[in-house]
């Protein structure tokens, strides 16, 4: 039997001319049809577009890289100043947290008087017996603990460290504060009672006086006074350059022995939880003004002050850098981007005929339009993660050698990312937009 005559297919005939066409022709059901293949259609559509926009990024690889400096610098200096923001923070914050919660501090001096220190020189200080006064009478106090503060020598043989944070205080100083003992104790009532001469050491004071000893029990010299170390706190770390660790805590009449009664007390008062800061401050002033002596018509000669007054300082200052950076490194994104945006010109001008025969075989304008969107989004996207990098290699550097802390946010990251994305978008869509209205009849004419 003859075999049946092959029929001869003109070329062209029936080829797809478009990149649906051509996935729908590969998607196929159970009787051999052909069925729509929406999801693949799109997906093949968007891994070409970003291989031609690869493609086209490294045959032109200098160009590209020089495009996208602006970029680097930008998100660079976004990501960067935003990590060190962002570990100031956290420093700032344990800081506060070592000061204690919820806590009011009556002291002589308002926290926020910089400007207008000479109202506040010649009040009297707090004394002693007005700290006993106040005890008996506030009823809101959870624990209080005055505090007077000094610089002292401390001394083990030869072993010497100079500025060494000498504080006076009662037992109920670790109940407010942050601090907590690592090995030993803390100074008891009846060490403050019969004032003995025990002291609690930082961790870093302990360290360097008792490299390969332990410290308990063993005597100190402070200010050429014999103590004996009962307690070491737990390590607290460094904020903005200075150790919270060298630092050595007292019993208060045994600091006023040493160094006098004429330095002014702060007294740190924790408000049980019942108790709102704004009303135990309100009843702490009248009851200060009446330790204090002061008729109604004095003004105060007391501050009461509160963590937020440092906080909103902090944020204030840190939110105007914020502010002045991010505006820097917007301007750099600008400027990356109108460069994005006029390569991305020439780019239409340089492939008007590529353009042009990509049109003729069929590819719709749509599929021009996101091929050279694509392209300005991995130009600005590149940029963007080599900024990220350089950033976070900054903050590392900043972190490792300067006493600035910083640390790596997601939010930096973020940012970063979503700044450059915007910038290739946005700075995109004209170049993008007039290469696929381009008629392709004389795009093909174009020499």
């Amino acid at each position: 039997m003859a075999p049946a005559p092959t029929r001869r297919r003109r070329v062209g005939a029936g080829v797809p001319t478009n990149i649906e066409d051509v996935v729908a022709s590969w998607v196929r059901d159970g009787s051999g049809r052909s069925r729509p293949g929406w999801l693949a259609s799109h997906w093949y559509a968007g891994a070409s577009g970003v291989g031609v926009a690869l493609s086209a990024l490294w045959s032109n690889k200098f160009r590209a890289v020089m495009t996208s400096l602006g970029i680097v610098i930008g998100v660079m200096t976004v990501t960067g100043i935003l990590s060190i923001i962002h570990g100031l923070k956290q420093g700032f914050k344990s800081q506060m947290d070592l000061m204690g919660v919820h806590s009011l501090y009556v002291s002589q001096h308002p926290w926020a008087s910089h400007r207008e220190w000479y109202k506040y020189r010649n009040r009297p200080r707090i004394s002693a017996g007005q700290y006993r006064r106040l005890a008996e009478l506030v009823p809101f106090a959870e624990a209080m603990a005055p505090q007077e503060r000094g610089r002292a020598r401390v001394e083990r043989g030869s072993e010497k460290i100079n500025d060494v944070e000498l504080i006076g205080t009662n037992s109920q100083f670790a109940r407010i504060t942050g601090y907590t003992i690592r090995q030993g104790r803390f100074l008891s009532p009846a060490d403050i009672e019969f004032e003995r001469p025990f002291v609690v050491l930082g961790s870093e004071v302990a360290e360097k006086l008792f490299s390969h000893t332990d410290p308990l029990g063993k005597p100190v010299l402070i200010q050429g006074m014999r103590y004996r170390v009962i307690g070491i706190l737990k390590q607290q770390g460094s904020f903005l350059g200075r150790s919270r660790d060298v630092m050595a805590l007292i019993p208060l009449g045994r600091f006023r022995g040493t160094f006098g009664s004429r330095r002014g007390m702060n007294i740190a008062i924790k408000v049980i939880p019942e108790v709102s800061l704004e009303e135990a401050e309100a009843e702490l002033q009248g009851i200060m003004r009446r330790v204090r002596g002061l008729r109604p018509k004095d003004p105060d000669n007391f501050s009461i002050n509160q963590q937020k007054v440092l906080t909103e300082m902090y944020d204030k200052l840190t939110g105007t850098l914020s502010m002045v950076i991010i505006i820097v490194g917007m301007i750099s994104l600008l400027v990356g981007g109108i460069g994005i945006m006029n390569i991305m010109l020439v780019s239409v001008t340089e492939r008007t005929r590529e353009i042009g025969i990509r049109k003729a075989l069929g590819a719709r304008r749509k599929a021009v339009l996101f091929q050279f969107l694509i392209e300005c989004l991995m130009l600005s996207g590149i940029g963007g993660l080599i900024g990220l990098g350089v950033g976070f290699g900054v903050a590392y550097v900043v972190d490792a050698v300067s006493p600035l802390p910083a640390k790596v946010s997601l939010f930096a990251i973020f940012a970063g990312i979503g700044f450059s994305a915007a910038v290739g978008i946005f700075f995109g869509i004209y170049p993008a937009w007039r290469a696929s209205r381009l008629d392709p009849i004389e795009a093909l004419r174009y020499e």
